[in-house]
């Protein structure tokens, strides 16, 4: 970029050139240099004949040197703050003077023909000296119009603090034939250039610097295409703020306080009618007819290559803007807008097609749409970081963003709190070898990268990652047998768990591949640090303690399998009848069975159901005459009323709940029968919980021998419940079987 001359040069050989033996002289192959700067001179010494290059830089010089020889094709007067002025004959003897620097001097006037003579001259500097105002243009671009100038440098004219200005066209006007190749106008205050100015500016113009001016949207920007051969424009820092230091930075306008010299007029006779205040507004140019449709078209010089619109302070969102230069040509390729604040990209951008490089760092962006990048089919270089795009990204699940961008090849990310990037966001990038995302809040890394064969590098550090999932090591691997990828992933929380094992693993064999594998910490699962550079030992520790750890899971499952078994087997077994029964009752209500009829609460089918083992069944069918002819009783009996075809469970469930009572003749047949036994607990279960508690249990011993073969599990029913004892009868049992009449008919 344009910067101030500096004079450096090597391998040189000391002598003596100078009245003043402080000044430094070098003796070169076809040159002679007085090195004289620094020394806080107040006059100019004399020098030799042959000295071609003179530094008087930073002295306290208060008049032009006219006492140099008259060969001198180089000076540097720049940091000489007492000098005032250039008079007209001032540099007459100085004819093949090519480099001039009088920068950073107290300049407030140059003469008209000051540089009259000078026809040699290709590098000027007066930049920094703002007494002099753009004013002085005027008569220092009418001496250089038969010159050979090549570099003209006219930063910082005005002073820092004071009412805009504009640029006119008689200021360059004298420029239209000369051969100059670089213009800075740079800390100028410039609002507005009237749009002649591009008009006369010479065709072999390559450079335009008008950084740090408070350029606005105007006439002006439409006639861009008119510096036709112009490659680089420097538009930085417009609208900036300057710290005030001094009192003397105040501005003495409107007219030049040392020569009383009225303002040079523009076009309608004053500075600026045609500007328009804000940059860039689409609201204000659609007013003055430059809108057309839905976005602003610019025509811009057909040779520009580099864009530098960084560090301003213009807020805005970047709409539907066009891009055209007049013969078609596309050969931008480099836009610099990092530093604004352009917190929305909208888009698309027209005419963007030859882009290979685009900043847009630092702009507190928040959101960019899908049509964005649209047109930037040849984008190489991508830098996005240091917005706050994380919502934007994350929402971004199918890659839509970064779905044109096919040639990309770097890419960064960095510093935009983003939270977690999609599978896909990056699905069409095939030819992406830089990939940064550091800085940022991810806590995974898992993406689709396959497709990715180029990549090179991925810097994902200062992240809160803890491991790669096994889907993203496999990705990886496959990159790094083709190709040496470098991942850098300090400071990042990984973790050195059994979780993190495999992970652990594999970073320990493709360490080549990882940036500074040594200086990587891990916590453990007791949270003390562990260093990667004894990666081995954390490994073979994490095997054992793992390993142990697995032994006391698989101990500790078993015995809790042993104790929940035990514990369910032992309710179950404590409650087995009781599940049974509601077991059954429950597939009674819900089954539907043909042949059994749903019976009200409060009726019957049978008196009783009668329980007995085969052994005994004589006593009961002997008497079944009389219980139920007689004594007209109904009576369901095993081996007369069960149903064919049903299970034995579900016919005795059913006998039992459809009859008033239950019977059972108990002997010590009884007790070795296991449906006996069966019938008698699931008759104790209803009279339990399906009928209320209410007893429908009868209890018949045969004989004494009855109660030294009781189970031990139904003692308590003898105990707490009234039974009749056959054998009490035996010689005549008429009165035991009236007596079971009443019993069961209550």
């Amino acid at each position: 970029m344009i910067g101030d001359l500096g004079f450096i040069f090597v391998n040189g050989t000391p002598v003596n050139c100078s009245t003043e033996e402080r000044c430094n002289c070098t003796l070169g192959t076809t040159y002679l240099i007085a090195d004289c700067s620094g020394l806080l001179l107040q006059k100019t010494p004399n020098f030799t004949e042959n000295v071609t290059i003179i530094d008087l830089g930073f002295n306290r010089i208060q008049t032009f040197p006219t006492n140099l020889p008259p060969y001198v094709t180089h000076l540097n007067l720049t940091g000489n703050s007492q000098l005032k002025e250039i008079k007209k004959n001032d540099l007459n003897r100085y004819k093949q003077l090519q480099h001039l620097v009088v920068s950073y001097c107290y300049l407030s006037r140059i003469d008209k023909g000051a540089f009259e003579r000078n026809e040699n001259i290709e590098y000027l500097d007066i930049s920094n000296n703002p007494k002099l105002t753009l004013s002085v243009l005027n008569n220092i671009t009418t001496d250089l119009q038969g010159s050979k100038i090549k570099t003209l440098l006219l930063d910082k004219l005005e002073c820092t603090y004071g009412v805009s200005v504009a640029f006119l066209t008689v200021y360059v006007e004298h420029l239209s034939n000369t051969t100059l190749e670089t213009l800075s106008v740079a800390s100028n205050r410039i609002s507005y250039f009237e749009h002649k100015v591009f008009d006369v500016l010479p065709k072999t113009l390559r450079e335009i610097n008008v950084g740090d001016n408070d350029l606005g949207y105007g006439l002006y920007l439409y006639v861009l295409s008119n510096l036709r051969g112009v490659q680089i424009i420097n538009a930085t820092f417009q609208n900036s703020f300057h710290l005030k230091r001094r009192l003397q930075d105040s501005c003495l306008e409107p007219w030049n306080s040392e020569t009383n010299e009225e303002p040079l007029q523009g076009e309608k006779g004053g500075q600026s009618s045609s500007k328009i205040s804000s940059p860039f507004a689409i609201r204000e140019s659609a007013k003055s007819g430059h809108y057309q449709g839905s976005f602003l078209t610019f025509f811009i010089p057909p040779s520009l290559e580099r864009f530098y619109f960084h560090d301003n302070m213009y807020k805005m969102e970047i709409q539907r803007y066009q891009f055209n230069t007049t013969d078609g040509s596309r050969k931008l390729t480099h836009l610099f807008l990092q530093n604004n604040i352009f917190y929305k990209l909208t888009g698309p951008l027209i005419g963007v097609q030859g882009v290979q490089f685009l900043d847009l760092s630092n702009n507190l962006c928040t959101d960019i749409s899908i049509h964005f990048f649209q047109e930037f089919y040849g984008l190489l270089n991508l830098n996005l970081s240091k917005n706050m795009l994380s919502t934007c990204i994350e929402n971004d699940l199918e890659g839509k963003i970064f779905n044109r961008l096919k040639k990309l090849k770097v890419l960064d990310l960095s510093f935009n709190r983003i939270r977690n990037l999609p599978y896909s966001i990056f699905k069409n990038m095939g030819e992406l070898t830089n990939l940064y995302i550091k800085s940022n809040s991810l806590e995974t890394f898992s993406i689709a990268i396959d497709h990715m064969p180029n990549l090179s590098f991925i810097d994902l550090s200062n992240n809160r990652i803890a491991y790669f999932d096994a889907s993203m090591q496999t990705s990886l691997q496959g990159i790094t047998e083709n190709q040496r990828i470098q991942i850098n992933l300090l400071k990042n929380p990984l973790q050195c768990t059994c979780k993190t094992l495999t992970f652990i693993k594999w970073l320990q064999t493709y360490q080549a591949h990882i940036l500074d594998f040594k200086r990587y910490n891990c916590i453990s699962s007791n949270s003390s640090i562990l260093k990667f550079h004894d990666s081995k030992r954390i490994i073979s520790s994490l095997e054992y303690l793992c390993a142990t750890y697995i032994t006391l899971i698989v101990v500790e499952t078993l015995l809790l399998i042993i104790f929940l078994s035990l514990t369910i087997a032992g309710i179950l077994n404590r409650y087995k009848w009781r599940l049974r029964h509601l077991f059954y009752i429950a597939k009674r209500r819900h089954l539907e069975v043909q042949h059994l009829q749903t019976i009200k609460s409060d009726t019957y089918r049978y008196d009783a159901f009668v329980s007995y083992a085969d052994e005994d069944k004589d006593f009961i069918l002997q008497k079944l005459d009389f219980l139920e002819e007689k004594s007209n009783l109904r009576l369901c009996l095993h081996s007369r009323d069960f149903i064919p075809g049903t299970d034995i469970a579900d016919n005795i469930v059913n006998a039992i709940h459809q009859s008033r009572r239950t019977l059972c003749v108990l002997s010590s047949h009884f007790f070795d029968s296991y449906w006996c036994m069966y019938e008698l607990n699931m008759a104790r279960m209803e009279s339990i919980y399906s009928r209320k508690g209410s007893n429908i249990l009868c209890l018949v011993v045969m004989n004494k021998t009855v109660f030294q073969n009781i189970p031990l599990k139904i003692i308590d029913l003898f105990e707490n419940q009234t039974y009749v004892e056959y054998y009490e009868y035996e010689n005549n049992d008429t009165p035991f079987w009236n007596k079971m009449c009443q019993i069961l008919q209550s």
